[in-house]
C-alpha cells in the first residue's frame, strides 16, 4: 500500500500509537503463522508490517512465500486474511495474548537492566540520531508500557486498518525463478483480479477454539535427589537423583533474570543403519512440528504467551539432548516442557502432511540456486559419496522417505528413556528455588538404565588431494571452499590451540583481503579438534 510521510514518536501518546500498531501486526502475523499448520498449507510463511524503504515514510505492506506451491491461492488467501481484519474486530483472547507478550518482553529487559549488552545501547543511540526516536531507558520504558496497555482496546487496534483499508492504489509484485516452459506466472492484471475478487467476496469472522490453560493435566511423581556433592574448584552443585540422571548446578549473575539449560548424553543418529536416514535425520522437525501433550505448535504458542521460555530437542549424529532457556518466573514452564517433549510427543498426521509439503514446496527449486547445486556436489564428493553422509542440502524427494511411524519411533527410542542423561543449569536460580522442579520433573522421567552409546559409521572424507570445480549461474561470482581433515590424537589443549589459530587467521583475512586488497566479500577459517566418533581434525 502506499507509503506516506511520517512525524517523530516524540510523546506518550506517539507511543501508544505505536503499541497498537505493533499489536494490530502482531495478532495478523499469528493467524498467518496458524494457516501455515494447515494441512496443504496457502503458504510457507506470510507476515505483515508497518515500514518502508525510505526513512521518513512508511507504509503498510503484506507478502508470503509459497515455494513451489499455487502462487494464486497464496496471493488470495493473504489478502483474504488482511480482509478479514479489515471487517471484524479482533478477539478478547488474541489481544491479551499479545498484551502478555509484549509485557513479558519488556520485564525480562527490565529485571536485567543493569546487564544490558552494549549492542542495545548502540541501536537505541542510532535510533535517536537518525530518527529522532526518544530513548529513556528501560525503566522508564517499562512505566510507560505496563500503564498503557491496559488502556489499548480491541476497538483502537482494528481502527488500524484504516491507514490503509479503503486505498485503492497498490503495488504487486511476485519474484522467482524464471518459470518453465509449462508454467506461466500471472501478468500484472490477474494479480490485480485475484486482489479485487477477494476484496469483494464474502468472508467469515475468524474463529478461535477453546485450549486448556495448563500443560499439564496430570502431575509426574516426583522421584529424589539420593546425592549431592560440591565442586569448590568450578563452583558446582553435583545432583545424583533416584532414577541415575545426573544433573550439575551452576549459579552466575551474568544475568539478572535468565536461567538456561542443557542436557545431553552419546547416542545420535549413527545408531540408525540407511534404511532409516532420513527418519532419523528430521526426527526433531518432524516431532516438534506437530507438537506435544495435548497442544500442536499454534496451540502451544498461546498457551505460553507472555511466557519467557523455550525448549528444544537435539539430535546429531553421536548425541542425544535437549536445551532450554527461561526466567526466573517461568522456570517451572521451562520443566514442565522438558518433561513433555521427553515423555509426551504428539501425534498429528495432518500436521505432518503439512511439515512435508512446506519442506517440499521450500526446497524444490533450490537447484536453481548456484551456491547450493556447488555445495550440495562439493559434500558428496568430500565424503566420495558415501550414502551414510550428513545432509548438507535438503533435496524434496527426500521428505517423501520419511514414514510418520518410524520417525516417532526413532524419537521415543532416545528422548522417552532418560538413561545416562546429564543436565546443567546456570543462571540466576537459588538451590530452594530449583531443587524441589528437578525432582518433580527431572527425577522423575522414566530411566530403564539403558546404555546409549554412538556408533562409528566409517564415513570419512576422502584421502589424497580433490580438486572439484563447478560452473552454474550466469553472474561473475565464485566461491572458494578447501578442506583439510585428518587423524590426530585429541587433546583439550590441541583443540584450542586449533581455535586460536583460526581466529588469528580470521583477524588477518579481514585485514588483509578484504579490507587492504579488497579482494573478498568475506571469508574466513575454522578449525576444530573432534573425539567422536573418531579423533581426528578439520580445518
Amino acid at each position: 500500500y502506499p507509503f506516506k510521510k511520517t512525524t517523530d514518536v516524540l510523546t506518550i501518546g506517539d507511543y501508544r500509537d505505536q503499541l497498537t500498531k505493533r499489536i494490530f501486526t502482531s495478532l495478523l502475523n499469528q493467524r498467518m503463522q496458524e494457516l501455515t499448520q494447515k494441512e496443504n498449507p496457502p503458504f510457507l510463511g506470510a507476515g505483515v508490517n508497518f515500514g518502508s524503504y525510505a526513512r521518513g515514510y512508511e507504509g503498510f505492506s503484506a507478502s508470503a512465500g509459497v515455494g513451489n506451491g499455487d502462487l494464486t491461492k497464496g496471493i488470495g488467501v493473504l489478502v483474504e486474511e488482511v480482509e478479514r481484519v479489515k471487517r471484524y474486530v479482533y478477539t478478547a483472547s488474541e489481544l491479551e495474548r499479545s498484551r502478555k507478550n509484549i509485557l513479558a518482553g519488556y520485564e525480562q529487559a527490565y529485571n536485567d537492566r543493569e546487564k544490558t549488552e552494549s549492542a542495545n545501547f548502540v541501536d537505541e543511540y542510532v535510533q535517536h540520531f537518525l530518527e529522532n526516536a526518544p530513548c529513556p531507558g528501560i525503566e522508564k520504558e517499562y512505566e510507560y508500557v505496563k500503564s498503557l496497555l491496559p488502556t489499548i482496546t480491541i476497538e483502537e487496534i482494528n481502527l488500524v486498518s484504516n491507514k490503509f483499508k479503503e486505498e485503492k492504489n497498490r503495488f504487486v509484485y511476485v519474484m522467482g525463478p524464471s518459470p518453465k516452459d509449462n508454467e506461466v506466472l500471472p501478468d500484472d492484471k490477474a494479480l490485480l483480479a485475484i486482489i479485487e475478487g477477494k476484496e469483494k467476496s464474502t468472508i467469515n469472522r475468524y474463529e478461535e477454539k477453546v485450549i486448556l490453560a495448563n500443560l499439564m493435566t496430570k502431575e509426574p511423581k516426583a522421584g529424589k535427589v539420593v546425592s549431592k556433592t560440591m565442586n569448590a574448584i568450578v563452583g558446582t552443585t553435583e545432583l545424583k537423583l533416584s532414577n541415575g540422571v545426573t544433573v550439575t548446578l551452576k549459579r552466575t549473575d551474568f544475568k539478572n533474570d535468565q536461567i538456561i539449560m542443557n542436557a545431553g548424553r552419546y547416542g545420535g543418529k549413527s545408531n540408525y543403519k540407511l534404511i532409516d536416514k532420513y527418519n532419523a535425520e528430521y526426527t526433531i522437525p518432524v516431532v516438534t512440528g506437530m507438537g506435544v501433550g495435548d497442544f500442536s505448535p499454534t496451540d502451544l504458542k498461546k498457551v505460553l504467551a507472555g511466557k519467557t521460555v523455550s525448549v528444544t530437542p537435539s539430535f546429531t549424529e553421536v548425541t542425544d539432548g535437549i536445551g532450554g532457556n527461561s526466567t526466573a518466573k517461568d522456570l517451572e514452564t521451562m520443566f514442565q516442557l522438558t518433561y513433555l517433549y521427553m515423555t509426551s510427543p504428539r501425534k498429528d498426521t495432518a500436521l505432518f502432511k503439512s511439515y512435508v509439503q512446506r519442506s517440499k514446496s521450500q526446497f524444490a527449486m533450490l537447484s536453481a540456486n548456484p551456491q547450493a547445486v556447488f555445495i550440495d556436489t562439493m559434500y558428496k564428493a568430500l565424503f566420495n559419496n558415501n550414502p551414510m553422509a550428513p545432509v548438507a542440502v535438503p533435496n524434496s524427494s527426500y521428505y517423501d522417505k520419511i514414514n510418520l511411524d518410524r520417525s516417532i519411533a526413532i524419537y521415543k527410542e532416545h528422548f522417552g528413556d532418560a538413561s545416562g542423561m546429564h543436565f546443567v543449569f546456570t543462571g540466576s536460580f537459588t538451590e530452594e528455588q530449583i531443587l524441589p522442579l528437578i525432582e518433580k520433573y527431572i527425577a522423575s522421567l522414566p530411566a530403564t538404565g539403558k546404555k546409549f552409546n554412538y556408533i562409528d559409521t566409517k564415513v570419512r572424507p576422502v584421502e589424497g588431494i580433490k580438486n572439484l570445480s563447478i560452473n552454474k549461474g550466469a553472474e561473475q561470482k565464485s566461491l572458494i571452499l578447501a578442506f583439510y581433515n585428518g587423524v590426530v590424537p585429541y587433546t583439550q589443549d590441541l583443540d584450542l590451540k586449533a581455535q586460536v589459530l583460526s581466529e588469528i587467521l580470521n583477524i588477518l583475512i579481514i585485514e588483509e583481503l578484504r579490507e587492504k586488497v579488497q579482494g573478498i566479500y568475506g571469508g574466513g577459517t575454522f578449525a576444530q579438534l573432534s573425539k567422536e566418533p573418531y579423533s581426528s581434525y578439520s580445518f
